[in-house]
């Protein structure tokens, strides 16, 4: 062969990598081609069939790889099995389940869920559970076709993963065939906005302010986004259009950003500040990485807190709560947070740069997350105060006899059942050492996954709220499939 001719056949190689390369760069999110607040992934739009929102059920799943999806999965099972006697019928709790908010490996289980119903309880396990997730990863990344991509400056390792979950797990499904099943619960898998560290919930009235389209964007890139772990995963770029839709801030967004001095409600203004930089026309920020949800939030309590706290929340409890149409709030946390033991303490030495890295991003999001739930409670507290108030009023008024009685309207009362499922709640100490120290990774051998499935379903059944929760619907109490 000439000189000549091999350059020629090395040059149109080059040229069909190039071309490969080029056409498999990450997908544009797309832009929205006017604000249309009556339409794309909002909770109020969903079908309640027969979920009602008197019993009011939100589910948080963590982070933690694997060992988060399995532990969240073993909870969606023991809901499938739990039946309940609610308004004269007898249903699976699952059904009564309103809202689902997801992190990083929790976000994977959630998704299915939200894409393909109960037949994830058919699919799940072999399309990702049990998987070598992690070495398919490992491999794609080493293989030589996919080192001109990832060479890009615009295509990371979690594009690879994203692509990767979209081909493998998801089937290729977007948002819109999530919208095309329009039933509860309400999916929400949250990532954390690089920039701002705020968190970035997969929602369109979040999309509506990049002025981008929701229902175009796949399954897979929000649940990569949501996992995208500092240092091991990339972030996830989206283009950001604002601008360019006519889209028009809620009127409590200008009232909260000029609170600012006034110092009225913070953390209200701190929310307004945000959606105001996000939405800002023009070159500011024209595009939005996204990374682990975990940064932001590890347990997917937050968002939730927000709306139960805020009638200025894109999908308000607190606004069905004023209007007296929630009677139980049911919130469950599934947390997989681990503590491994490590031997940083036994030595001297300087802890390395990794594990520097790892403990910063770990350790206290979980003493936040201990502090969210409690929060939690004093909020629901805090709503259910002034109907203890009138209530005692009304009983002083009424011991000085009838002509002092003031007969004032009770508010309504929000009855909180705040569950929790988390390896610190395991009675053995063994028990709970050995689960406490899994690693966080996308690959774990079949009989762990069992054993998470299975102590999923195990402490969800022991906790005490959830006992006093079945003892309320069905009265008795009851783990698993009651049939009181």
């Amino acid at each position: 062969m000439t000189r000549a001719r091999l350059a020629a056949r090395l040059a149109l190689a080059g040229w069909a990598l190039l071309a490969a390369a080029c056409a498999s760069l990450p997908p544009e999110n797309p832009p929205l081609a006017s604000y249309a607040p009556e339409s794309g992934y909002r909770f109020e739009r969903l079908e309640r069939g027969d979920n009602s929102d008197e019993l009011f059920v939100i589910v948080t799943f963590s982070g933690g790889g694997t060992r988060a999806a399995a532990l969240a999965y073993g909870v969606l099972e023991a809901l499938r099995d739990t039946t309940i006697e609610w308004q004269g019928r007898r249903r699976a709790l699952l059904d009564e389940v309103d809202v689902i908010s997801s992190i990083s490996g929790g976000s994977f289980p959630a998704a299915y869920y939200a894409l393909r119903g109960r037949r994830i309880f058919d699919e799940f396990p072999d399309r990702f559970l049990y998987r070598p997730i992690q070495t398919s990863l490992v491999r794609l990344a080493l293989w030589p076709g996919n080192w001109l991509k990832l060479a890009a400056p615009s295509y990371g390792r979690s594009d690879l993963a994203a692509e990767f979950y979209d081909r493998e797990v998801f089937g290729g499904a977007t948002y819109a065939d999530v919208i095309a099943r329009n039933r509860r619960p309400f999916v929400v898998l949250n990532a954390t906005d690089m920039t701002t560290g705020t968190q970035f919930p997969f929602i369109q009235d979040q999309f509506d302010l990049m002025c981008s389209d929701l229902a175009g964007v796949s399954l897979a890139r929000a649940a990569a986004s949501s996992s995208a772990f500092p240092g091991g995963l990339t972030a996830l770029t989206f283009r950001n259009y604002a601008g360019s839709c006519q889209y028009r801030q809620p009127a409590w967004v200008a009232l909260a950003a000029a609170d600012h001095a006034a110092r009225v409600n913070p953390r209200r203004s701190a929310r307004a500040e945000n959606r105001l930089s996000l939405a800002a026309d023009g070159p500011a920020r024209p595009y939005i990485h996204l990374t682990d949800g975990g940064v932001a939030d590890n347990i997917g309590l937050r968002g939730p807190l927000e709306a139960i706290a805020s009638t200025n929340h894109p999908w308000s409890v607190l606004r069905l709560m004023n209007r007296q149409r929630v009677s139980r709030l049911v919130v469950i946390v599934v947390n997989a947070a681990t503590n491994p033991a490590t031997g940083r303490d036994r030595s001297a030495a300087v802890p390395g740069l990794i594990d520097t890295l790892s403990t910063a991003a770990t350790v206290p999001l979980d003493n936040y997350s201990f502090d969210t739930v409690e929060l939690l409670r004093s909020t629901v507290s805090e709503f259910d105060t002034g109907a203890r108030l009138v209530e005692g009023c009304n009983r002083l008024s009424a011991g000085k006899g009838a002509q002092c009685a003031l007969e004032l309207p009770v508010p309504h009362k929000v009855e909180l059942y705040p569950v929790q499922v988390a390896f610190e709640y395991i009675g053995s100490r063994e028990e709970r050492a050995w689960f406490k120290n899994l690693p966080t990774s996308f690959e774990l051998p079949r009989e762990t996954i069992d054993k998470l499935r299975a102590l999923g379903r195990r402490l969800l059944a022991e906790d005490p709220q959830f006992q006093n929760l079945l003892k309320a619907l069905n009265g008795c109490l009851a783990g698993g499939a009651t049939t009181c």
